[in-house]
């Protein structure tokens, strides 16, 4: 998992980020039941079949 691009901003829907050359805003998929839960100003939370994890940028 590569994160090329990582937008925070405090207004809801403003944050993006870009994983594996693709696209996303929170609640969007990046595979079968991985789901970006959030993006913070840190890095990102996903959720996988129940568990959440995070992933930092730094």
């Amino acid at each position: 998992m590569t994160i090329q691009l990582h937008s925070y901003s405090s207004k809801s829907g403003n944050s993006l980020v870009s994983i594996n050359s693709r696209m996303l805003k929170e609640g969007e998929s990046l595979a079968p039941g991985l789901r970006l839960e959030q993006i913070t100003p840190d890095g990102v939370i996903f959720s996988y079949k129940g568990y959440r994890f995070q992933r930092g940028i730094r």
